[in-house]
């Protein structure tokens, strides 16, 4: 069978899954076959061997029962490069690259900050990308989930991140007698029950999700710890929802009186980026 015969055979199954089902299957058959996407559309005349038709038919029904893409694939790209992932971590989103541009901003205004401090890492994307943009900062990356510390470690490998970017298994800051200048926090920020309305429910890990009753559980926690480990000047960013912004605000008031806080928006004008700057106590 040719592949583009077999394409309109299983079409039936697998178009309209998503928005970009054919762009989504196209990157999917060139990951399989370890070919460019530009060759999978020039060569639709390929004779299939029985072995790629029975790869195709086991990764096309995982796409079709809803198994994300980049879970098939087993990497996405985050910063400008490629992270593993697996189904222990969500996935890498466009709108998480708003913090990794405001921490370098702040850095390079800082030159003396050093310690930085990636809380719920998940794949490591937003430590790591920290500190390939900048030499010379360490990274110490904290995950509950060790599934996923695991997955982070094979990133911090990729890029021979081994000496700067340390893990550590921990419900949110480390046990370290350690202050840091920048804190990172991409905690779960989904209310529960909205949660599961959500496509996205069942999909990616919900540990990752869940945020609690109102979504901010794990961030009151985070708040009513972090003056211990931040110095007098700091910058501490949050990812949350878009309609969080006035009680993480006042969350961070709460912990931090003095502080100068705003929040960014992304890329689609939402909410999105919790930004706290120490100067001073």
């Amino acid at each position: 069978m040719k592949l583009n015969e077999f394409l309109r055979k299983t079409a039936p199954q697998w178009k309209g899954v998503t928005e970009t089902s054919e762009l989504d299957v196209s990157v999917l058959i060139a990951h399989l076959f370890g070919r460019s996407r530009a060759w999978v559309l020039s060569h639709g005349e390929s004779e299939l061997s029985p072995e790629q038709i029975q790869l195709l038919e086991v990764n096309l029904r995982l796409y079709q029962q809803g198994v994300p893409l980049p879970y098939l694939l087993g990497r996405w790209e985050f910063f400008g490069r490629e992270f593993f992932v697996s189904q222990a971590t969500l996935i890498p989103r466009p709108e998480t690259e708003l913090m990794v541009e405001t921490v370098l901003a702040w850095l390079d205004g800082h030159p003396q900050a050093v310690q930085v401090l990636d809380v719920g890492t998940g794949t490591g994307c937003v430590g790591i990308s920290i500190a390939l943009s900048c030499d010379r900062v360490q990274v110490v990356a904290s995950d509950l989930s060790f599934p996923a510390l695991q997955v982070a470690k094979r990133n911090i490998e990729k890029y021979h991140l081994q000496g700067r970017v340390v893990l550590s298994v921990a419900n949110l800051c480390p046990p370290l007698a350690r202050r840091f200048d920048v804190i990172c926090a991409n905690l779960p920020y989904i209310p529960s029950e909205r949660l599961k309305t959500l496509p996205i429910y069942g999909k990616e890990p919900t540990l990752a999700l869940d945020g609690g009753i109102d979504g901010l559980t794990l961030y009151r926690h985070l708040f009513a710890v972090l003056p211990r480990f931040t110095p007098q000047t700091a910058l501490i960013t949050c990812e949350m929802d878009a309609d969080q912004s006035s009680e993480m605000i006042a969350l961070a008031h709460s912990a931090f009186p003095k502080a100068n806080v705003t929040v960014l928006q992304d890329l689609s004008g939402q909410d999105r980026l919790l930004r706290v700057e120490l100067e001073g106590k």
